[in-house]
């Protein structure tokens, strides 16, 4: 999938709100579990703003939601979008219930 938005401004895969990970794994609850907190000791928000996005990146994304696009464990969708939700975790905001 080269459509991965991801709006966690502090998780090292992010660049320019793209996701550079090779591979996502979203859990039963929508939650992504491949999300790694950066190293980095920027103290700027506005640095992923102006980052390039890198949509170079063909991530595999493994689904175990009760997803409208969950197939067999795999997420077809053309694209999805990882942000913060209401208890601070990534988590998939594509997510449609079957």
């Amino acid at each position: 999938m080269y459509d991965l938005k991801c709006g966690q401004r502090d998780c090292r895969y992010n660049h320019g709100y793209s996701c550079c990970a090779s591979d996502v794994a979203v859990s039963q609850g929508t939650a992504c579990t491949t999300y790694q907190k950066s190293s980095s000791d920027l103290k700027t928000e506005a640095a992923a703003e102006f980052a390039r996005p890198d949509n170079s990146v063909d991530t595999a994304v493994s689904c175990n939601a009760p997803c409208l696009f969950n197939h067999s464990t795999k997420c077809i969708a053309n694209g999805i979008t990882v942000s913060t939700a209401d208890g601070g975790m990534a988590e998939c905001l594509t997510f449609i219930k079957k």
